[in-house]
């Protein structure tokens, strides 16, 4: 079995110990390796030889000096297209000229098509895809008739599991269920009706790797970034960089802005008085720039499209209700806040609001991609999904606009709540096709480099691939 990994930033940490664990189990793996940066090559220098390593920007600037017309169109024409890989950016490629986007695309592509070409691996194993290059592979994946290995959490399930496409796009498999299955089911629903965390892998005991030295963090990945990478662009500079190691200084004084100088423009606050509408729609504002949203569904990164939609189609008597999304305070620009504010029939409301409260008092909830949506059908509430995920088939897929209007009318008045026996059973599917494990950066869920997390996200790993039947072919 081949397998080529994409090792984005510090999941290279994880990575070496999911190789190593596979090692000691005698599994019969080949292992190759794409690194997008150059950052934690060294963590995997001595287990996975030279010729099957692909850190992109090694000969970056040689593909890039050669990209032309008939480059660049092999990339516009490789799996779900470049263009849309490009509007896939977070923060970074798209303050460049559509041109030097395009020329960088196509590098990017070119780099990546003459590694897996010449590797040949029978999969590729993703984390969350973060950046352009990262979509650029998963086309070539579509294109060079390569297995996906995307991993994806299922958020208020409580587990992962291993996708086919960026999309979320659930397992051939989907749709079997045991008895064991149905008793975790139940579990998980009790867990969330009395808001107990289902997060994947976090009971286990955390285990950080140790932070590489301020002289490698600042002064190796300083010197790689402008001797090898000055053709990356990203929304994580050194100003970033900055906020990163400061954490808890940089949220005081995001709390502090937030606080003094834009609270003012929400209608409804933990302080004042205002109540809600008799009658809502309820949207909750996505965390921007996120994955979940921008490579899930990146026309609505703009979320005043979705805002304008839903207030063009709201029942007569009803209001949107808008609440920010706890992890943006003080992130959003004041002019954010000045025109939503504007928007008539919009209310407000203070991001420290209890959400689920939100959710049982609205009429309809709607959302791009956001977790919300499986809150809303766990809670008996009717959910429009603009986007689509793994969750998508329990809720309602928004239809072009001018039909939305008599489509969420005739939701509100006609949505019939899914029995306890109905929910017991989608959730007890998805957790058929789950693990109980998380691929992540391990600084940030330091539960991500436990012995048993590696040992759960291995026995995943071979149960999968024999449920979608390559064992009995290899």
């Amino acid at each position: 079995m081949k397998i080529c990994v994409y090792a984005f930033s510090t999941t290279a940490y994880f990575f070496r110990a999911l190789i190593e664990e596979c090692a000691r189990r005698g599994d019969d793996m080949e292992w190759s390796i794409i690194f997008p940066q150059g950052h934690f090559r060294h963590l995997l220098a001595d287990i996975v030889p030279p010729e099957r390593v692909c850190y992109l920007y090694e000969k970056f600037d040689a593909y890039y000096a050669v990209s032309d017309a008939a480059q660049i169109q092999r990339a516009l024409d490789s799996g779900g297209g470049l263009v849309t890989a490009l509007l896939k950016d977070k923060d970074g490629y798209r303050w460049l000229d559509k041109e030097e986007q395009l020329k960088r695309g196509a590098a990017m592509h070119a780099c990546y098509s003459d590694f897996l070409a010449r590797i040949r691996p029978d999969f590729m194993l993703f984390p969350d895809l973060e950046t352009v290059d990262g979509f650029v592979a998963m086309n070539l994946c579509a294109e060079l008739n390569l297995g996906v290995l995307y991993h994806t959490e299922t958020r208020a399930v409580g587990l992962s599991y291993l996708a086919s496409d960026p999309y979320e796009t659930l397992p051939v498999y989907f749709g079997a269920y045991t008895d064991d299955d149905l008793r975790a089911a139940r579990a998980a629903i009790e867990k969330f009706n009395q808001r107990r965390s289902n997060d994947a892998g976090r009971d286990y005991p955390p285990n950080p790797p140790p932070k590489p030295s301020w002289f490698r963090r600042l002064i190796v990945s300083g010197y790689i970034r402008w001797c090898h990478e000055r053709l990356h662009a990203t929304e994580y500079d050194y100003g970033e960089s900055i906020k990163h190691n400061l954490i808890p200084v940089t949220r005081w004084a995001r709390r502090q802005r937030f606080d003094q100088l834009l609270a003012k423009y929400f209608d409804v606050s933990l302080v004042g008085n205002s109540p809600l509408p008799e009658k809502f729609v309820f949207y909750a504002l996505h965390y921007t720039p996120e994955s979940s949203i921008n490579g899930l569904a990146p026309y609505y990164v703009d979320q005043f499209r979705v805002i304008d939609a839903l207030l063009l189609s709201l029942p007569p008597g009803h209001r949107l209700v808008v609440k920010e999304h706890p992890a943006m305070y003080g992130m959003r620009p004041r002019s954010f806040y000045r025109e939503l504010r504007r928007r008539p029939g919009v209310v407000m409301v203070h991001p420290a609001l209890d959400t689920r409260a939100l959710i049982i008092k609205a009429a309809a909830v709607a959302t791009v991609t956001g977790t919300i949506g499986l809150e809303s059908y766990l809670l008996d509430k009717p959910c429009i999904l603009f986007g689509r995920n793994f969750f998508s088939h329990l809720c309602y897929s928004a239809p072009a606009l001018p039909e939305l209007r008599d489509f969420l009318r005739e939701l509100i008045t006609s949505y019939r709540p899914p029995s306890v026996a109905e929910k017991e059973v989608e959730i007890a599917k998805l957790i058929n096709i789950g693990g109980d494990f998380v691929i992540g950066d391990p600084w940030f869920i330091p539960t991500v480099m436990a012995p048993e997390n590696i040992r759960a996200a291995r026995d995943y790993f071979w149960r999968h691939l024999a449920r979608i039947g390559v064992m009995a072919k290899t």
